[in-house]
């Protein structure tokens, strides 16, 4: 009982921790691109996105290797989780979805439950429309775009 309250309990913390992040990512307010139009993020609901929530993480987990990911060269077992609110990067929409490595901490709550820390090894948003595919590249905050695979993604939908 105490394992699973202390995951329901990372689990909200992750939560927090995206809510936080989307609010205040790495490029700064004032960036901009080549083109000149604003390349910082902000949070946007997912209601006409094609692909949120767990399909998200589905496809990202099942289109992709991990070569491509660049997840291949982990030591550590990581889990992928998907954002609650949308982001929009360069006027588009996009659907967040992070691997994180979940590692044990040595800090305990207040009635001796074990707490949890969340590393993220990767991050990847998927357009509103399916159409394309982001990974951010967590040392210099670019984006780089994935090869599109929606058609064989939505061949699988019943």
């Amino acid at each position: 009982m105490k394992k699973f309250l202390a995951i329901i309990l990372s689990v909200l913390m992750v939560g927090c921790v995206f809510a936080a992040c989307s609010s205040s990512d790495d490029t700064s307010a004032d960036s901009t691109d080549a083109s000149g139009s604003d390349s910082s993020a902000s949070e946007v609901t997912t209601d006409t996105a094609v692909i949120k929530e767990s399909d998200a993480i589905n496809f990202i987990k099942e289109e992709y290797t991990e070569e491509e990911l660049g997840l291949d060269g982990l030591k550590d077992k990581y889990s992928f989780m998907v954002a609650e609110s949308g982001t929009e990067i360069d006027g588009e929409n996009y659907v967040k979805v992070a691997a994180n490595v979940m590692t044990q901490s040595d800090v305990t709550t207040e009635d001796g439950n074990v707490t949890y820390n969340f590393q993220t090894v990767g991050e990847y948003y998927i357009s509103f429309d399916g159409q394309t595919v982001l990974m951010k590249d967590l040392e210099s905050g670019e984006y780089n775009e994935l090869e599109s695979r929606y058609s064989d993604y939505s061949a699988k939908i019943p």
